[in-house]
Order: structure tokens, then C-alpha cells, then sequence
């Protein structure tokens, strides 16, 4: 097996990085991208929605609002790449790190259920 010259190593990543073949590429993609864009983003404003809802219902102080609208940021944001078991672990794990962040617990399990239908595991 031979090793590639850096001149050939040199012209290789000069082809991946042409801006202009860049350019095209992501042009391609536009319509796509953003079409995907726009509904992730109707279905996080929905599932934020109804995280105030329940944050409401649980009596939470609005300046920790943020804070739990993040984790569910973030949970929803592993359910577009987990499932099922794996998801429910994950998720328990990011619980896990707002509870230490002084977050309740109950409040954490509510949104995970009700905003994000996934189960619990304990």
C-alpha cells in the first residue's frame, strides 16, 4: 500500500474546500433545509406551548421558565435522534442534570410526559 504525496494530499483538500462547488452544493439544498427547518420549528414552539402550560399548572416562578423550557429543548432534541429505550435513558440523564441544577423533579417528570410523550423507566 503506498502513502499519498501532500501534494496530492494538498490537492485533494483544496477540491473538498472550492467554495464554489460549496456553494452549489448548499444551493441545492436550500429549499430542503429549509422546509425542514420551518417544521421543527412549528413543532418546538407547540411543545413549548405546552411546557407553560404545565409549568403554569405546577405553580413554577416564571424566572425559571428558561431553564425548564431548556430541558425540554434539549430532550426534544435527542428524541429527533433516539427511541424508545435509548431515548427514555438519555432522557433520564438530562433530567438528572437539571434536578442537580436545582430544578424539581416532579415538574421535569410532567414535561417529559406530557410535552414529550416518553415514558419512564426507573
Amino acid at each position: 500500500m503506498t502513502v499519498k504525496s501532500s501534494d496530492d494530499r494538498i490537492y485533494n483538500y483544496n477540491l473538498k474546500h472550492d467554495s464554489e462547488v460549496i456553494k452549489k452544493q448548499s444551493d441545492a439544498r436550500r429549499d430542503r433545509m429549509l422546509a425542514k427547518q420551518q417544521e421543527s420549528q412549528v413543532e418546538l414552539v407547540a411543545i413549548e406551548e405546552r411546557a407553560k402550560v404545565i409549568l403554569g399548572t405546577f405553580g413554577v416562578p416564571t424566572c425559571t421558565y428558561p431553564s425548564y423550557l431548556n430541558f425540554v429543548r434539549e430532550a426534544w432534541k435527542k428524541a429527533k435522534k433516539f427511541h424508545d429505550q435509548t431515548l427514555a435513558k438519555e432522557v433520564i440523564v438530562i433530567e438528572d442534570k437539571w434536578v442537580s441544577r436545582e430544578l424539581k423533579r416532579p415538574v421535569l417528570e410532567e414535561l417529559r410526559k406530557s410535552t414529550l410523550g416518553i415514558p419512564d423507566v426507573r
